[in-house]
Formats: structure tokens, C-alpha cells, sequence
């Protein structure tokens, strides 16, 4: 049993024997505090490297512009993947143009035989001309999605496009390609729009103009009510045509002109 009697003291080195320990071991409070120190600033500086790898590596490949790849890419298919860097999807591209290309000349000149041939199988002329129509309806959405896709590939490389705020040069480009202004000035939105009312005009004054549409209208005897309102959209459409493009080379205008540079 204890003793009730006994007494116990404490003294300072009772109290300070831990801290003591400590100090032998690594340096006491201190030593720690200075180890968590060197720790944060070593994970710092590794979160560092890291993040610059991308961005140097980035420089290497070097930047593109959204403006110069979509441009290119407006004009011949699969040119703007290919300044981007990307072979593969260029080679696609410009091997589907070569194909789309070859089977409307091919349909150009040798309309009369596929049209006999066609008959054997009770498809009349008129069917022939609602299948062509959609293949190459299909073929706008194609081209758009080209250029498209060129400029958000120059975009992943390069960074955001701020657009080249030279309004002569976007007015110009607008007023020869309804589109293509916006796309200099880096409004791709505005430019498929535009550029989609620009293809589509323009292929219906090429089916107006160059396939037996009108001859198909007047043989038949069911369309020859139609012909006057194929005459009266014919009309429409060429307005409509005046009036985007003239809006297209206004709008690359007015916003290179007063859409400011972003600070450096």
C-alpha cells in the first residue's frame, strides 16, 4: 500500500525531459516546423515542373492559327488539318472532296445512262433528282464540318483566337466568302451560319441552273403547277443571297472594327 504520508515533488526537469528527448532525436519544434517547411516547398516546386511540361511542350509543337487553318480548309479540304499537324484527318479529308468531286462530274456527264439504267428499275427522274439532292445536302454539312474542325484544332494548340481586328481585310474576305470574315475574326458561330446559308444559296442556283431540274418541272405533268413557284423561290433565294452577303461583309466589319485587342 502507499504510504499517505510520502510526498512527491516536481521540478523543471521532470517537466522539460520530454523536450529534451525531442531535441536529441531531430531538433525539438523547431527542427519539425522547418522539415514540414522544406516539404511544402519541395511539392511546390514539383506542381511546377508539372504544370510546364504541357506548355513547353506545347511551344515545341509550335502555335497554330485558328484563322490560317480554317481558311485553308475553307478552300480545299483536309489543307487546314494538315498545317495543323494532323496527316491522318487531312488525308480524309481531302481524299472525300476528290470522291464527292469525281462522282458529281461523273453524274454531270453521264446523266442520260444512269437515267436509262435507273428506269430498269422504276426509279424515275424525278426520284433520281430527290436522292442527289440529299446526298449533297448532306455533303454542305460536310464541308462545314471541315472548317470547323480546323479551327478548333488550330485552337487546341494555340489557345484561344481573339480574332485579327484588321477590318479591311475581314470586310474583304466577307464580301468573297460570306463566312469568312467572321472566321478572321474569330467568331465561328456567326461563320457556319453565314457559311451555311452561303452553300446552300448557292447550291440551289447550281441545281436551278445546271441540272435538268427545270426540264424535269416542265415534263412532268403533276409539277407544271409548280414551275411558277419554282420560279418565284428562284427569286427569293437570289435575294436572300444579296441580302446575307451584304450582312456577312457588314458584320466582319463592324466587330474587327470595334471589338478591342485583349491586354497582354
Amino acid at each position: 500500500m502507499i504510504n499517505q504520508d510520502e510526498v512527491f515533488v516536481i521540478t523543471e526537469d521532470d517537466i522539460l525531459k520530454p523536450a529534451d528527448k525531442g531535441k536529441g532525436k531531430g531538433g525539438g519544434p523547431r527542427a519539425v516546423a522547418s522539415a514540414k517547411g522544406k516539404a511544402a516547398e519541395r511539392s511546390t516546386e514539383l506542381e511546377e515542373t508539372v504544370a510546364e511540361r504541357p506548355v513547353a511542350s506545347a511551344r515545341g509543337r509550335g502555335r497554330k492559327n485558328p484563322a490560317a487553318a480554317s481558311t485553308l480548309s475553307l478552300f480545299v479540304c483536309g489543307l487546314g488539318q494538315l498545317y495543323n499537324g494532323d496527316g491522318r484527318l487531312a488525308a480524309l479529308f481531302f481524299l472525300s472532296e476528290i470522291f464527292i468531286v469525281s462522282f458529281h462530274y461523273f453524274m454531270y456527264m453521264a446523266w442520260d445512262r444512269v437515267r436509262s439504267f435507273a428506269h430498269l428499275f422504276f426509279v424515275s427522274e424525278w426520284e433520281m433528282m430527290l436522292y442527289a439532292s440529299s446526298l449533297d445536302f448532306c455533303v454542305i454539312f460536310f464541308a462545314i464540318y471541315n472548317v470547323a474542325q480546323a479551327y478548333r484544332g488550330a485552337e487546341a494548340r494555340g489557345g484561344r483566337f481573339d480574332g485579327l481586328h484588321r477590318p479591311l481585310v475581314s470586310g474583304l474576305a466577307s464580301l468573297c466568302v460570306p463566312g469568312w470574315g467572321q472566321l478572321l475574326n474569330g467568331q465561328l458561330g456567326k461563320a457556319v451560319f453565314f457559311l451555311f446559308s452561303f452553300l446552300l444559296q448557292a447550291y440551289l442556283i447550281a441545281l436551278y441552273l445546271m441540272s435538268p431540274l427545270f426540264r424535269i418541272l416542265v415534263d412532268i405533268e403533276p409539277q407544271r403547277l409548280f414551275l411558277d413557284k419554282a420560279i418565284k423561290v428562284g427569286m427569293a433565294i437570289l435575294f436572300v443571297t444579296a441580302l446575307s452577303w451584304l450582312l456577312s461583309t457588314y458584320d466582319a466589319f463592324v466587330v474587327a472594327r470595334y471589338t478591342r485587342r485583349p491586354r497582354s
